[in-house]
């Protein structure tokens, strides 16, 4: 799991330094300007425009696909921007795309990061809960120039290897701010007795050794 956190810095940084020279530019589509941010002595704050997109693209990616799910998208600072809930979800999947998204900000990771280390030691995983974590799949940092400027949480969808709520979000930060560093995948659930990977379950799909599918 540190080794996917490290590849997916060192990809945002060399993404980062590619835009350098037009990072004023570019950053100022995507957050609030003028008297606007003025008014709060903030520049890099995600704009509500923005955050409707970023929704808009994942709803439809959603509905291409058959799903239906529930989106959050925060500042910075934490604070609800804007949230679009598709037809269907209850309570619990409006809440843990919230949860997925305030992870994602507090980490500046996605939290597939987190879930993975979980599977890889349910104490960690107890460990994090404890600190008000919440280590699933589904939640991204959105940072633009390597600014954060907030996080976008997915939740409601059921897991599949051609779809999930972290491909959801990554599809729609890819389709709004441009191409986005890699993800850092999603390792199977291991047995509780053996510790044996369990492949085709929580969406990590079929074991990459023996190809197959999870039909």
């Amino acid at each position: 799991m540190i080794g996917r956190r490290t590849l997916w810095g060192a990809a945002l940084l060399s993404g980062a330094m590619l835009t350098a020279g037009t990072a004023s530019a570019q950053i100022e589509q995507f957050v609030v300007s003028g008297e606007a941010a003025e008014r709060i002595f903030e520049k890099n704050q995600i704009s509500g425009e923005t955050a409707r997109r970023l929704a808009e693209s994942c709803e439809a990616y959603a509905a291409e696909n058959g799903r239906t799910l529930s989106i959050f998208i925060l500042d910075q600072f934490g604070n609800f921007v804007h949230m679009h809930r598709m037809d269907g979800q209850g309570y619990n999947n409006i809440k843990t795309a919230e949860m997925k998204a305030r992870t994602a900000l507090l980490s500046r990771a996605p939290t597939s990061n987190r879930m993975n280390a979980g599977r890889e030691n349910p104490f960690d995983e107890l460990r994090q809960i404890a600190l008000g974590f919440f280590p699933n799949a589904g939640g991204l940092p959105i940072i633009v120039d390597n600014q954060l400027i907030g996080a976008i949480g997915v939740g409601g969808a059921a897991p599949s290897p051609e779809f999930s709520d972290e491909l959801c979000a990554y599809h729609a930060l890819n389709e709004v701010l441009g191409p986005q560093p890699p993800l850092p995948g999603i390792d199977p659930m291991r047995d509780p007795f053996t510790g044996d990977p369990q492949w085709c379950r929580g969406g990590a799909g079929p074991d990459p050794a023996t190809g197959g599918t999870c039909e």
